[in-house]
């Protein structure tokens, strides 16, 4: 199996098909459609859900009554997709177990990113890339149980409204696994080249990106007060995850008006830092497990939530950003715990 190369992504076919696709090589600026005025966009942000037990179903439970209520256009899934060892072929049983019956009542598409659960041999310790591509080829099965899974490439772009000329924003899906901890002997993934291929493909992209909004999706967080903790020093280990920090700090920070991560089992809406310019930071890593803060004053924050299941959900109305945080108890009911407005 060849490593796939990244792909934008110009629009929809429907709502649950998989997007066409196009090569963007020219990153010539284009003339900027203007969105209708009416333009929305609502994104669920979910992270670290793949397990197939109580937990995942009941947040699926509380998205599905969230979303009765408020528009919900697709979900950006935040990796650790299938524990503990992610899947061995586009045939695995746990696509049905840990992702398609969990989700089965959620009729929009997922848009997918790789975590280190996702490319692991022994259980989360990441050094197996290769792993990841069955979860980028499964979208282009033809027989699977549903269309909602998309990952067309380890990382991509696409823009929002799906079916919109003129997109209220820009989303960048990006693979953090390759460059965040140590380095995969494969040569496919070895982190500075990898590195650079994945930064000359999104310097391409965000001179194409012409929208409002820009936001951008991972695994591995850049702050963090979870137990993980920040790109860098993750688990208190100097240099661990420095490379996926440098990646961060070259090609996203400043660029986009969010981060959004998960790996952390807890909900954290963060403030923007000063070595990352304008762009504010959201850990959504509670989708099926819960797990309390390390250090809960590593990083400021709007707010943040431990040792409790959730997710947020993000609504994009014209120059209004309105992020909101639920949280999910045992029964399955969300409750709306943060709410906070940007303007631009």
């Amino acid at each position: 199996m060849s490593l796939r190369t990244p792909f934008f992504l110009l629009g929809l076919s429907s709502a649950l098909s998989l997007p066409v696709l196009a090569m963007s090589d020219d990153p010539s600026p284009l003339p900027t459609p203007i969105p209708a005025p009416d333009a929305s966009v609502s994104i669920i942000a979910i992270g670290d859900a793949g397990t197939g037990g109580e937990g995942q179903y009941k947040v699926s439970q509380a998205i599905e009554a969230v979303c009765a209520q408020k528009q919900c256009d697709f979900a950006i899934g935040l990796g650790d997709n299938i524990y503990d060892s992610g899947v061995d072929s586009v045939n695995d049983q746990q696509w049905l177990t840990k992702f398609e019956y969990p989700y089965a009542n959620l009729s929009f598409p997922f848009y997918m990113a790789l975590g280190n659960h996702d490319n692991s041999t022994f259980g989360g310790e990441g050094l197996n890339n290769r792993k990841g591509e069955f979860q980028v080829d499964y979208s282009y099965q033809a027989d699977r149980y549903s269309d909602k899974w998309t990952m067309p490439a380890r990382y991509y772009r696409f823009d929002a409204p799906l079916n919109a000329e003129a997109p209220l924003v820009n989303v960048f899906a990006l693979d953090s696994n390759p460059l965040a901890a140590l380095s995969d002997l494969n040569p496919n993934y070895l982190q500075l080249p990898y590195k650079k291929q994945q930064a000359e493909w999104i310097q391409t992209q965000m001179a194409s990106a012409s929208a409002q909004w820009k936001i951008a999706f991972a695994h591995h967080p850049y702050v963090s007060n979870g137990k993980h903790g920040n790109a860098g020093q993750y688990d208190n280990v100097l240099s661990l995850g420095y490379v996926w920090r440098d990646f961060l700090n070259e090609e996203v920070c400043n660029k986009v008006d969010l981060f959004i991560s998960g790996h952390d089992h807890d909900l954290q809406d963060l403030t923007a830092v000063d070595t990352c310019g304008n762009t504010e930071f959201i850990v959504s890593g509670a989708g099926a497990k819960t797990r309390s803060f390390s250090d809960a004053d590593r990083n400021h924050h709007h707010w943040q939530q431990e040792s409790t299941k959730g997710f947020f959900r993000l609504a994009f109305e014209g120059n209004t950003l309105i992020i909101e945080a639920y949280t999910v108890d045992d029964s399955g009911e969300a409750t709306l715990a943060h709410t906070r407005t940007v303007s631009k």
